[in-house]
């Protein structure tokens, strides 16, 4: 996944889930450069589903996960510029 922001851009690989107490820490890749983790917490979950929930285009996408992986394991355009998707506002 691509993180962006004002600050930088960040390729974030998944490399390991662990609990820490109430808390899930996803752990980066280690063979990438830059070592992150993400802090998650029982609200920040509760509040994605509920977001998700309200949005009909990322039901649509959750909906379409197989035909996306079965796309990308071909070799398909998967980026979001070859997608369609729309302009990032943080470009500006």
């Amino acid at each position: 996944m691509k993180v962006r922001s004002k600050l930088a851009d960040i390729e974030f690989r998944i490399g390991a889930l662990a609990r820490e107490g109430d808390t899930l820490v996803i752990a980066n890749d280690p063979a990438q450069p830059m070592r992150s983790r993400v802090y998650v917490t029982a609200q920040d979950v509760l509040e994605f589903f509920r977001q998700l929930l309200r949005s009909p285009s990322a039901l649509v996408f959750v909906l379409a996960l197989p035909w996306f992986w079965l796309r990308g394991r071909r070799g398909a355009a998967t980026t979001p510029a070859q997608a369609g998707a729309p302009r990032d506002p943080w470009d500006d």
